[in-house]
């Protein structure tokens, strides 16, 4: 079981986690055209410049790169987006083949 938290912040849980994914399901919004579905997503395993991946709030997105701060699903006809750097406004990433979605506990 893993509670919710937001990565790559210090203050990963409680009221801070909370306004922070708020910010982030807004940027989500307008990033994708449509609202996040109410899911907290935990990891995915999805495809990624061209190879099978897992992606998993807290770890980097890529070698190197950025935390993941979160994972929006933007529902069946729409992307999941992997946001990125909560602290500069959650940069977006679309992702089109998600073969399984883990949820938070």
């Amino acid at each position: 079981m893993t509670a919710f938290f937001v990565g790559g912040l210090e203050s990963s849980q409680g009221k801070v986690a909370e306004s922070a994914y708020l910010a982030l399901q807004e940027r989500s919004h307008e990033f994708a055209g449509s609202p996040p579905r109410r899911r907290r997503i935990f990891k995915l395993s999805c495809r990624l410049e061209g190879r099978d991946t897992e992606i998993e709030v807290g770890r980097p997105l890529a070698l190197g790169g950025e935390p993941v701060a979160a994972i929006m699903d933007h529902g069946p006809r729409e992307d999941f987006v992997v946001h990125t750097s909560p602290g500069q406004g959650g940069v977006g990433v679309p992702l089109h083949s998600v073969y399984s979605v883990t949820e938070f506990s």
